[in-house]
């Protein structure tokens, strides 16, 4: 005679039950830190165009990691010297050389990254150009340029004068102070920032930007996801 075997249903549940406890737990937990460790900025204002606001209306906001001040390239919210809070990219750290050089075909933004001799920046001085795929429109950077040099004319302590030996030519840079970053908006010349009014205290970035929020219910669930899976940025 076979012997009949009945399956607890009861044992199944309970591990099932225990799977989907295990999920909302985790997913609550991620939701709290990441509630806890960010801030949210509305923003408004093209600056930031098209990578920010990019359907010519105010309706993103971002969210900012207070404990990330963000490194070369990331965009960032700060506070100038006059307590206005902006969010614009950060483009030179301390320590480096950055400036606007005049070609054939346009205006381009240059950095050499702080330690590097000055034998190969005055030599090839072309590999030193920035490729900045989140602009829209180069051309803005002719006006960027005229506020750069405004700039740099109340300076003293932080002009690079560099020669290209290539082309004969002397170009003003900004050489950026200990402790302080220089940002730039993508939007070029239709941006206030670093080349306008110098670099920032690292102290006045406020955060990391990690998360841009536009109006998209299903933008919602795509950074819970992130969040869950810890995937990051999705900016």
């Amino acid at each position: 005679m076979k012997q009949v075997v009945i399956k607890n249903s009861n044992s199944i549940w309970k591990k099932i039950s225990y799977v989907i406890c295990s999920i909302f737990i985790a997913l609550f937990l991620s939701l709290f830190a990441f509630i806890y460790t960010h801030q949210y900025f509305p923003v408004t204002g093209q600056s930031m165009y098209p990578t920010i606001n990019a359907n010519g209306i105010d309706e993103d906001g971002v969210y900012v990691n207070p404990y990330n001040k963000g490194s070369y390239g990331e965009i960032v919210v700060a506070k100038t010297e006059t307590g206005t809070t902006v969010i614009k990219r950060v483009l030179g750290l301390e320590g480096d050389i950055v400036g606007f050089v005049e070609e054939d075909d346009g205006t381009y933004f240059y950095r050499i990254p702080a330690g590097t001799e000055r034998e190969e920046y005055e030599n090839n001085l072309i590999n030193f150009k920035v490729v900045e795929p989140y602009i829209s429109d180069i051309s803005g950077n002719s006006t960027q340029k005229k506020h750069f040099e405004s700039m740099l004319a109340g300076e003293r302590e932080n002009i690079v004068f560099i020669i290209n030996k290539n082309e004969q030519l002397v170009y003003p840079f900004f050489k950026v102070p200990e402790n302080e970053v220089f940002i730039m908006g993508d939007n070029r010349g239709h941006t206030t920032d670093s080349s306008d009014y110098g670099s920032l205290p690292i102290e006045n970035v406020i955060g990391k930007v990690d998360y841009l929020v536009k109006n998209n219910y299903w933008q919602v669930f795509d950074i819970i996801l992130k969040i869950i899976t810890f995937k990051g940025s999705n900016i």
